[in-house]
């Protein structure tokens, strides 16, 4: 028994040292850290009048950082600047220093064992536009402890510095990118490299072609209309789906003719986007199919339909007229309900 209670109290004994450890570690750390936050906040008050002087006018001599607070706090800044004061004088200027003062730093916390500072570098990196610093990301790419979220950010600075085998790597990414993953690179591309994307359509997996397609139409590039044009054509359902959502975004009109085939699909999705285009580009010699869908067996198709109608010249009139006189309960219903939303915006 007395056994017993020495081994139970040696444990406790074990366990406080341990838990009192981990205690003063977290005393230490956060005193370090706020420490830390203090020092860099101090220096970014000392550089914060010579840095706005030297984007704003470019006639003031900065002094070079020397220490890791130093560096961070003018990073910092010059980040904020950057957005704040955004013109292309005042980012060719931040550029500048950043090549003379940055590149080494930035170049060490690459190779650093946290997660959060390499991550920070290649922010820093992306905001700055140091391409100066591109062999060392190519090097990083290859690393086989690479993690997810410092690939993804790799590619879409890749994008962005318009890389030239930014398409190899692309081809190479497993299941864990997501299609918002390649927006994001995407929206990085200029044209000529957004082009070649899609000039290859075909040859990429069904999510960055989903992607390219959702991109034409977020980012209003009229130059590929006629390619989604050729998507309606297409077999497969999911493309004209969202070909349309993306000719809906530029407010690309289609003609009646082509648009009816697509507001009597048997697939429910692409009847929803033919009537999202619709209600953009508000073609009244198709009021009477857009009428016919307000009774359509979707929630979602009957809802867009009405909000086609809507925002006919006279959509108020066309939806009062179904609700008093159409046929169908849930055509009246949806009807009523855009009414309602239809007078409240008037």
């Amino acid at each position: 028994m007395l056994n017993e209670l020495v081994f139970f109290t040696v444990i406790l004994i074990a366990l406080f040292t341990v838990l009192f450890a981990i205690f003063l570690y977290l005393v230490v750390r956060k005193r370090k850290d706020g420490k830390w936050k203090r020092e860099v906040e101090t220096y970014k008050q000392l550089y914060e009048p010579v840095l706005f002087r030297y984007l704003a006018y470019g006639d003031e001599q900065v002094p070079a950082p020397s220490s890791s607070a130093q560096h961070v706090a003018m990073m910092e800044l010059l980040d904020h600047f950057m957005r704040v004061l955004a013109n292309g004088g005042i980012k060719e200027r931040a550029t500048t220093l950043a090549e003379m003062y940055f590149v080494d730093y930035l170049r060490a916390q690459l190779a650093h064992r946290r997660l959060g500072r390499r991550m920070n570098a290649l922010f820093f990196i992306e905001d700055f536009y140091l391409c100066s610093l591109i062999h060392e990301l190519e090097a990083m790419y290859e690393q086989k402890q690479l993690t997810t979220m410092e690939k993804r950010q790799l590619l879409k600075m890749f994008a962005l510095f318009q890389h030239p085998h930014v398409y190899e790597y692309m081809k190479q990414t497993d299941e864990s990118f997501t299609q918002f993953d390649y927006r994001l690179i995407l929206s990085r591309m200029d044209d000529h490299m957004f082009t070649k994307m899609v000039d290859h359509f075909f040859d990429w997996n069904e999510k960055i072609q989903y992607a390219l397609i959702d991109m034409i139409g977020i980012m209003q590039k009229l130059a590929h209309v006629s390619f989604l044009r050729t998507l309606l054509r297409h077999e497969q359902s999911e493309y004209r789906i969202r070909a349309l959502k993306a000719l809906a975004e530029i407010a690309f009109p289609l003609d009646s003719a082509q648009l009816r085939i697509h507001l009597h699909s048997p697939v429910w999705q692409e009847r929803l986007m033919g009537l999202r285009l619709c209600a953009r580009i508000r073609q009244y010699e198709l009021v009477e199919t857009i009428k016919e869908l307000v009774k359509d067996r979707v929630f979602s198709v009957r809802s867009q339909a009405a909000e086609a109608l809507l925002r006919m010249p006279n959509g108020l009139a066309i939806l009062e007229q179904i609700a008093q006189t159409s046929d169908d309960r849930y055509a009246r219903d949806m009807a009523l309900e855009w009414l309602e939303r239809g007078r409240e915006n008037d």
